[in-house]
């Protein structure tokens, strides 16, 4: 029952994203006004000119040129309001990503090459076509068990630690370099390099991933050490690592979005009247209705509205797989809907943004199944240890 539930839920989710990126983009202009910029080899906002020649594959470049003309206005500066959104997209989005890796080196998943595993052509289908399309797609895979049946564990804690180094140099780095200043910081070519680059980050992700796996393996030459990082606890204090991590990249753009857009709701006199508007938390946080008919007037107005319904697509499609994947492990006997769980996401969401919420729901997911596991560890020693006495009384009898 909440299979079927989720997975139609999450059906439903794409259907929306479908209508609300690409038709309602399509049909208020944006797609016609990117195709008119990208003709003229000219950045959307700025009207500089620019290289399209990146990775010399003809087709990949036009691609890359579609995707820097949709994220130029975001990240030129021209668009505070913009920027500011894509600022807390980014920081909920690192959490989004770390969650789905981490679903996906999970030992049913990696045995097996189920879809869910294989994260990284999941992150560049999501580039080219939005990850309020893609998500929900690819989350309906995901299997749902419950206390008995979940297996949270990885192969070896070492693909968990490699987590926050690998999300800080192919997600967190390429990130600033685009988000730099041109041309008083970088040129506009460099910009338009380091959004290029950006693209590509569950590549860099996971090549930052494979590099640190492979020397932390290097030392890893005792049996007893294997057997020590596959350990449920050694694992959960992995696993506690990197959501700490990726809360904090949560907390740090929600808190600090919401504290900007409340002074300009609060205090509209401490920015100019144009930037207030755009910093308002209706521009940043309400999308416009894909059924509203509106067109948009340049480029970075239509990015705006596509990326702002992507943005939210994810939170939802997010929050209802991390509400379902929890919700038979942490209540078992629960039905379809928990108020207890439902209440603590509504207030997570306050406090650390959509995707700290479903990240803390998978967190104690996580923790309730290591915790069994650590029992079935404790209990088989005990046994092991009982064995151990009673041999050797029957030693001491003969």
């Amino acid at each position: 029952m909440h299979l079927v539930v989720r997975n139609t839920i999450l059906i439903g989710l794409a259907a929306l994203g479908y209508v609300a990126l690409w038709k309602f983009a399509s049909d208020n202009g944006t797609f016609a006004l990117m195709r008119a910029v990208s003709l003229r080899n000219r950045l959307p906002g700025t009207g500089e000119e620019y290289a399209t020649e990146f990775t010399r594959w003809r087709w990949l470049d036009e691609f890359l040129r579609s995707l820097v003309t949709i994220f130029w206005p975001m990240v030129n500066g021209t668009r505070p309001g913009s920027s500011l959104m894509c600022f807390y997209f980014a920081g909920q989005g690192i959490v989004a990503w770390i969650l789905t890796a981490l679903e996906g080196q999970r030992r049913p998943n990696k045995e097996n090459w189920t879809v869910i595993s294989l994260t990284t052509a999941y992150g560049l289908l999501f580039q080219g076509l939005g990850i309020g399309i893609v998500g929900p797609l690819f989350l309906a895979f995901s299997p749902l068990g419950d206390r008995a049946t979940s297996c949270v564990a990885v192969h070896h804690k070492t693909d968990v630690d490699a987590m926050i180094p690998a999300t800080i140099g192919g997600i967190i780095i390429p990130t600033v370099l685009m988000s730099l200043h041109a041309p008083t910081t970088v040129s506009f070519e460099q910009k338009v390099d380091f959004v290029r680059l950006w693209q590509f980050f569950p590549l860099l992700f996971r090549l930052g991933q494979r590099v640190w796996t492979s020397l932390v393996f290097v030392r890893l030459d005792s049996y007893r050490d294997e057997l020590a990082e596959k350990s449920p606890r050694m694992q959960r204090r992995a696993f506690c690592r990197v959501y700490i991590f990726g809360l904090c990249c949560a907390a740090i753009t929600h808190n600090g979005t919401l504290v900007v857009s409340a002074i300009s709701l609060l205090f509209p006199t401490f920015f100019t009247k144009d930037i207030s508007a755009q910093f308002h938390p209706t521009n940043l946080f309400v999308p416009v209705s894909p059924f509203s008919g509106r067109q948009a007037s340049t480029v970075g107005e239509g990015a705006h509205w596509f990326l702002q319904w992507d943005m939210t697509i994810m939170f939802l499609t997010y929050l209802v797989w991390a509400y379902f994947a929890a919700v038979k492990v942490i209540y078992p006997n629960s039905r379809l809907l928990s108020a207890p769980l439902i209440l603590r996401l509504a207030g997570w969401c306050l406090l650390f943004g959509p995707m700290g919420a479903a990240m803390l729901a998978i967190w104690e997911r996580d923790d309730t199944i290591f915790e069994v596991e650590e029992q079935k560890v404790k209990s088989r020693k005990l046994s092991a240890e009982e064995l151990a006495s009673l041999a050797q009384a029957e030693g001491k009898k003969e």
